[in-house]
This record gives structure tokens, C-alpha cells and sequence, in this order.
């Protein structure tokens, strides 16, 4: 991330800072509607057939006659005792699923060379997954974190806590901006933020729920993997990684410091072989955090700040699909 000065007026004239105006306007890129479970998961409770619905599922819908075919489990033992006659319970599918948004914005986060902040597009897609699950009837969670603070806002399909917690998270957002662009600021990076809200996650998320990440994975390790893991035994996983063009190539000459907010390193932008190691660190890191969303067998996309806000599918099994729309979006 190349190092370089500019107060917290410059980025508001830049449209570096979230209004909330602009998170609901993100409401009118958000026509798609939140998938149902993907995945075949095993239930443990109910016998050893595969369902694809993780987690319950089901919920009970009434009671009539039993008849050839259904199963023996489900007989409801009271009203047949009642009324002398086997009957058994009907289960109907669930049809919403809680939503949970996880929004990474620690430091790295707020850099970037294209259109907008890295930031800044992981609140708007953020704020688009909202939009998404919420007119597909779905309950929303939020889970927000920089290197010194952590917001949770529990699942709620009620407008008036989804506009809060797109509130929060433009506060959140908005004020570590302010902070770091002050004279003489520094960036603060956690190395355990992400493990931490995905330890969290753990305690919070219910089967059956949709997770999306939006981070740029610059502190994702192997314990993060395992969490991941164990999350994706259950639910579904939508992990978007969020870089700036300038993390593979720098296309001006010059000589550039570069930091991840722990180390720096000088590049020389006129030597091939100093851009060559550049790119495939960057192609290397983006493998390497891909590869753990595959072994935990989720869903995995790659976006960048150049990319339209509306190049990003909210649908994981669409991940696949290549963004080929660089129109500035928003």
C-alpha cells in the first residue's frame, strides 16, 4: 500500500466518506434475492439422510390422518392417543434464512487508487447484501470491526434496525477515517480482528444462515481457516476479498513505499523485476486466501475498487462469474 498524505477534508471532497444517503441508495443495486442453503449437509437428528437445508430447516405447518408412505417418525403420539387415529405432524420448508454481514475495516482497508477506498466498497457491498436479504424477507446481522473496536447488531428484519445498522456502520467507517487521516496519525493493524469476529461468529450464527465477508484477508492465517471450517459445517460462506489495482501493478514510474501496516518495503517501479515480484505476491496472497474458502469448501470472489458496484453477484453459487463491467458505479 503506498504510503502518501491527505487530511480528512481531501477525502471528503474525494467521496472517500460514507453518507448514509448512499448506503440506501445501494437499495437500487440490489435486485437480486437472497438464495436458500446450497449445500447438502447431513442431519444429525433426524436420521442420516441428506437434506439441503443446513440446520433445522423445517417448521411444523399441521396435523392430518397418517397415511401410507409418511414417516413413522413424525406420527404425533398426542392426537393419535386423543382421537384413536394415527396422525402425524407436516413440516414446510423455511423460507428465510438469517443473513449475517461481516464488514473487515481495519487500516488496510482504507486505501485505494481507483474510484474509491477499499473501505468504502466493502460498506457499499455490504450495504447492497443488506438491501438484498431484506427484500427477500430475510432477518440481517452485522458484524463490524477495526483494530481497536468490534459493533455486533443482532438478525432483525425490521427496516428501523436495518437503517441502524447501515448507521453504525457508516459511523464506525467514517470515524476511523477521520483518525487516521489526522496529522501525525499512524495506522493501527490487529493481526487477530478477523480470527476474533469469526470466533465470534461462531458463537452467534444459528445453522442455516448466509455469511458474507468482505475483507481484503490481509490478516486471514490458519486459524482463521479453522473457524471458517467449522462455520461452513452449517452455513453458507461468501467470502469477497477487496483489493486496489495498485496491490499487482503500479503503473507510473517511480520509487514507492509500500506497507501492510506492520512492514514497509521500497519499490522501484522502473525495474521489471521489482513490478514482477510485486504482482505475484499479490497473485500469491489472493491464492492462498482463496484456497482456504475452498477447503472450507465456501463460496470466493475477488473485487476491486475499479470494478461497478453491480459487477459483484450476492449470489455465491454465481462467484465463478467474472466481473467484466469496470464503470465507476457509485
Amino acid at each position: 500500500m503506498t504510503e502518501y498524505s491527505v487530511t480528512a477534508q481531501q477525502a471528503r471532497e474525494h467521496s472517500i466518506e460514507l453518507s448514509l444517503e448512499q448506503l440506501i441508495a445501494c437499495q437500487y443495486w440490489a435486485k437480486e434475492s437472497i438464495p436458500l442453503p446450497h449445500k447438502k449437509t447431513r442431519a444429525h437428528l433426524v436420521g442420516g439422510h441428506l437434506s439441503p437445508f443446513k440446520g433445522r430447516g423445517m417448521e411444523f405447518s399441521e396435523v392430518r390422518q397418517y397415511q401410507a408412505g409418511d414417516d413413522i417418525r413424525t406420527i404425533d403420539w398426542r392426537v393419535t392417543a386423543r382421537t384413536g387415529k394415527v396422525h402425524t405432524k407436516i413440516f414446510q420448508e423455511e423460507r428465510e434464512r438469517p443473513v449475517y454481514i461481516v464488514t473487515d475495516l481495519q487500516d488496510t482497508m482504507f486505501f485505494g487508487s481507483k474510484n474509491r477506498f477499499k473501505s468504502t466498497l466493502a460498506c457499499l457491498h455490504s450495504a447492497r447484501a443488506f438491501w438484498a436479504a431484506f427484500n427477500s424477507g430475510n432477518r440481517v446481522a452485522g458484524l463490524f470491526s477495526t483494530a481497536n473496536d468490534h459493533l455486533e447488531l443482532k438478525p432483525s428484519n425490521r427496516r428501523q434496525n436495518g437503517l441502524r445498522l447501515l448507521q453504525q456502520m457508516m459511523e464506525l467507517h467514517n470515524q476511523r477515517l477521520d483518525a487516521i487521516y489526522q496529522e501525525h496519525s499512524s495506522f493501527e493493524v490487529n493481526q487477530n480482528a478477523l480470527r476474533d469476529t469469526l470466533l465470534r461468529l461462531r458463537h452467534l450464527v444459528k445453522g442455516g444462515s448466509l455469511i458474507y465477508i468482505f475483507s481484503d484477508f490481509m490478516n486471514l492465517n490458519s486459524e482463521c481457516q479453522q473457524h471458517l471450517t467449522y462455520l461452513a459445517q452449517h452455513n453458507d460462506i461468501y467470502g469477497v476479498m477487496i483489493a486496489d489495482p495498485l496491490e499487482s501493478t503500479i503503473p507510473l514510474p517511480g520509487q514507492y513505499t509500500l506497507t501492510d501496516g506492520l512492514s514497509h518495503i521500497r519499490i522501484d517501479a522502473d525495474n521489471r523485476r521489482d513490478m514482477q515480484r510485486h504482482k505475484e505476491s499479490f497473485e500469491q496472497r489472493v491464492a492462498q486466501v482463496a484456497n482456504y474458502f475452498t477447503q472450507a469448501q465456501s463460496a470466493f470472489r475477488l473485487c476491486s475498487t475499479e470494478d461497478s458496484i453491480t459487477d459483484l453477484s450476492l449470489d455465491p453459487a454465481l462467484n465463478s462469474k467474472a466481473p467484466n463491467n469496470k464503470a465507476a458505479g457509485l
